[in-house]
């Protein structure tokens, strides 16, 4: 009996009762998703294709998604708090099933499939323990399916439908899976009408920085033979040009994932926690030596790897989610336990691809959801993507010849922004070899436009205060950050009338899973074509940190810039001078223990405007 068969011949046993209520919506998703499986196996026409993508992504459209067992709220309610949390996060992980559909590899459509039968059969009394003994289980096929989709180059299923692409017909881009809304068929047709060079210009941009990085850090792409690129559907018609021009540095490049429209980010807030229903110290310890053996057995496509690409987008509506009480949390020991493993899982990828050896790029380009004039904005963006190193690098370079040698430097806002914020910095005792800044140009994030050091911890003390910032997708109103000897001691965010929300809302998403973290990077941006152009579209509430970091001091908690190739650093083919800033107090305990010295996070804020000054001190050699 197949299982399609299996699942329908168990519904139709089910009754009215409530748990039999959240098997039934389960079942017929799964089933749905089978059916997804068969037809586009078979070779199912554009109109077909899009019908699915559709369906596939309903279930999960806010109005939908809250009505639904997904929902912890509604799940809760039905079965309390701990039955409803299984209820939810099982309901949620099968409508997220149908990515595999469209990819052709349904192995863990099957394996939950099989959960639901069993879950049939073990009913609502056995469906806790049953959840914790298969969702254990099935972590070697999860992990393996999961690396081999990100970084080997013979998984080419989006390659081959990016390449696939044709001007005149978009309806290629429902075959992905991922959401495809009348946003994504926009920017395609945008792309699409853009006069070759300019496609060329943005292709040439992201190549040439991803090669600079290696250059700049000293590190050799030659022995490297991949590189993984994450595309942002609409913008197909970059990827022949990519691929022919990393072909001129010995890299193949393949599309590992495709990004569409958001789906409901309330959805992935309720979710992000449910890994706390089954971890374990057993669970962490099977999954750190299932993913060693994943990464032994791929060993050669690890090697070869040597970064990813990434092409992001922004201007999408600020999201401000609503924290709700039914949904999974994490306890200290939740916490602790997944530090554990992420420290554990950094390791080792570490082994097989160190940060020594590779690299990567970001750059991003506006959404159609931006408010004001779209194709304004993007042109803007094109020029500020593209300034030259030239001219910047000799700027730049005069602001780090001035900060060299200070003991600390010191912020402070204006107007309604109470910044004031004195960093540390590191001594410089040989000014003919030595620097502390950083100039980064368009290599790794574009666009151009900062320096940047690691903090001394000891002695960096004051408040951080950005009004209006949106950060991973989330927005954050009025933060306060409160720094003790480079920690953050205290903080606090408008979002929320009860201040204690606030607090844990930065603690889950900022901090996580630490209960406090040091300030990694302090930087000084310099691209004024970026700040001007926040102001002439009235966008600055929109931009990425990716651009916003660029337009003035800004700092980032958590690991410095310099996470895991500290030791590889060489003279600046430029000055001839070596950075020396790359740990802190808290890094430098990789030379004994790797587990305690890194964070594992990056989050960046800064003062953008409302500034006083940005001053250092006198010279300790003056």
């Amino acid at each position: 009996m197949s299982k399609e068969a299996e699942i329908r011949k168990s519904l139709s046993k089910l009754n009215q009762s409530p748990f039999h209520q959240f098997l039934r919506e389960t079942g017929e998703r799964l089933l749905f998703t089978f059916n997804a499986v068969n037809e586009l196996r078979e070779g199912a026409d554009p109109e077909t294709v899009k019908a699915l993508n559709q369906q596939a992504h309903a279930p999960l459209l806010a109005e939908s998604y809250e009505r639904g067992f997904a929902n912890p709220t509604t799940a809760v309610n039905v079965f309390g708090e701990e039955p409803g949390r299984f209820v939810s996060a099982f309901s949620y992980k099968v409508l997220t099933l149908f990515n595999e559909a469209f990819k052709g590899e349904p192995v863990a459509l099957i394996q939950n499939a099989n959960h639901w039968l069993e879950a049939c059969t073990a009913g609502e009394e056995g469906f806790i323990s049953l959840m914790k003994q298969r969702w254990a289980e099935v972590l070697p096929d999860v992990t393996h399916n999961r690396y081999r989709w990100s970084f080997d180059p013979e998984k080419s299923f989006y390659t081959d439908v990016a390449l696939s692409a044709k001007a005149g017909d978009l309806s290629y881009m429902y075959r992905y899976g991922a959401r495809i809304t009348q946003n994504d068929i926009r920017t395609a047709s945008f792309i699409n009408s853009l006069p070759e060079e300019d496609i060329s210009l943005m292709s040439e941009t992201i190549v040439e920085s991803y090669i600079e990085g290696f250059r700049e850090s000293g590190m050799d792409y030659s022995i490297k033979s991949t590189v993984g690129f994450i595309l942002q559907a609409g913008y197909e018609r970059m990827i022949p040009g990519l691929i022919s021009r990393f072909e001129k540095y010995g890299l193949r490049l393949f599309v590992r994932h495709v990004m569409g429209t958001r789906m409901n980010k309330q959805a992935a807030y309720d979710h992000r926690f449910d890994y706390a229903l089954s971890i374990s110290e057993e669970l962490v310890d099977k999954r750190l030596s299932v993913t060693e053996k994943v990464f032994r057995d791929m060993a050669d496509i690890f090697h070869n790897y040597s970064g990813t690409a990434y092409l992001d987008v922004f201007g999408e509506p600020p999201f401000s989610p609503v924290l709700k009480p039914e949904a999974c949390k994490a306890d200290s020991s939740t916490s602790a336990l997944f530090n554990r493993l992420t420290q554990g899982l950094r390791l080792i990828s570490n082994e097989y691809m160190p940060g020594e050896e590779t690299s990567f790029e970001i750059i991003a380009f506006p959404s159609p959801e931006i408010e004001g004039n779209f194709e304004e904005i993007f042109k803007d963006t094109v020029k500020l993507n593209t300034l030259s190193n030239d001219v910047y690098r000799p700027v730049q370079q005069a602001i780090i010849d001035a900060m060299d040698g200070a003991e600390y430097a010191h912020v402070l806002g204006s107007g309604t922004n109470e910044t004031d914020l004195r960093v540390a910095l590191h001594p410089v005792t040989d000014p003919e070899k030595q620097t502390i800044f950083e100039n980064c140009l368009a290599s790794v994030n574009v666009p151009l436009g900062e320096v940047f050091t690691s903090p001394v911890l000891k002695g960096t003390n004051g408040l951080l205060h950005v009004e209006e910032s949106f950060l991973k997708g989330l927005r954050y109103d009025n933060i306060r950050l409160q720094f003790k000897d480079g920690y953050v001691s205290d903080w606090s965010c408008a979002n929320f009338e009860d201040p204690q929300r606030g607090r844990d809302y930065i603690e889950e998403n900022l901090f996580f899973p630490h209960k406090t973290l040091p300030l990694g990077e302090f930087a000084i941006g310099t691209n004024t074509v970026a700040y001007a152009m926040a102001l002439k579209h009235g966008i600055m509430g929109l931009l990425p940190i990716l651009i916003l970091e660029k337009m003035g001091p800004h700092f980032a908690v958590g690991d410095t810039c310099f996470t895991w190739s500290e030791d590889a650093q060489k003279p600046s083919p430029f000055t001839g001078k070596t950075m020396i800033a790359v740990d802190n107090e808290k890094t430098v305990q990789r030379k004994q223990d790797p587990s305690l010295a890194y964070t594992n996070k990056h989050t960046e804020r800064g003062v953008y405007h409302k500034r006083r000054k940005v001053c250092s001190s006198r010279y300790r050699n003056a």
